[in-house]
């Protein structure tokens, strides 16, 4: 699937767009099972990462967690964006999950990882990418995550503590999709006002030079190594490794 000049003007222009028809219906129900089943699993082995008020769940390193989820890692339809953005050699900074459960506040608005600790003005060109694979419809009342469009061309992050802005949106869209974003765009977790978990799987990319948040060159299984392409090895980082100590030339 190639990306339309359309969508490359949205992306730099609303720093956002929504893919629809990502995953299939089927793919939905096997993703959703799957994590509600490891949140469970990690809730009961004490290892469960639990935020906004115990309102909230992360599960991460999916890829380790599950050969169902390499799929996502060079997904066809989901690269050119991500490629749009951030060159064609960009790497996976971390593949995890977000559950949003049934009284959860509004979060408070953010840019990612690497832009939070930056000067202002931010770089004038993206340097990390955001994805969310909806599990389940968004709306304004299920937590749809809230954002800012165009933003991001002001080169700015928000001040401590800001939780709303007055351009702010609130997703609305369809399971199946992927609601993919510029690091830079502010966003936040919305209030989940219904009596349903709100279920999202997060693949968040950089640029090749940036530092991901998860080592995956060095901690994913071998065997999820071993299955990976070539194109899946350059996404997880292993194209892009500082090179190791010059070894003497054999005689």
């Amino acid at each position: 699937m190639d990306i339309t000049e359309a969508q490359k003007k949205q992306l730099d222009e609303q720093g956002c767009i929504v893919i629809p028809d990502v995953l299939s219906e089927e793919e939905i129900v096997m993703y959703r099972t799957d994590i509600l089943r490891l949140a469970e699993k990690e809730k009961q082995d004490g290892s469960a990462l639990r935020h906004t008020n115990e309102h909230g769940q992360h599960v991460r390193w999916l890829t380790n967690k599950g050969e169902i989820y390499e799929k996502l890692v060079a997904h066809p339809k989901v690269m050119p964006f991500f490629e749009h953005l951030l060159g064609t050699d960009y790497t996976l900074s971390t593949l995890t999950s977000n559950i949003i459960d049934p009284g959860a506040s509004d979060g408070g608005y953010h840019v990612d990882n690497v832009l939070g600790g930056m000067p202002e003005p931010l770089p004038s060109f993206p340097l990390v990418a955001n994805s969310l694979w909806l599990l389940d419809d968004f709306t304004p009342e299920n937590g749809g995550t809230r954002h800012v469009p165009g933003i991001h061309l002001q080169r700015i992050k928000p001040p401590p503590g800001t939780t709303h802005h007055p351009d702010e949106v609130r997703l609305s869209a369809p399971k199946g999709s992927v609601f993919l974003f510029n690091g830079a765009v502010w966003h936040s977790a919305g209030a989940n006002k219904t009596d349903q978990q709100r279920v999202a799987l997060i693949c968040f990319c950089c640029r090749s030079y940036i530092k991901p948040m998860f080592d995956f060159v060095h901690y994913l299984k071998p065997e999820v190594v071993e299955r990976a392409t070539p194109t899946m090895r350059r996404i997880y980082g292993f194209d892009s490794q500082p090179r190791p100590p010059d070894q003497p030339t054999p005689e």
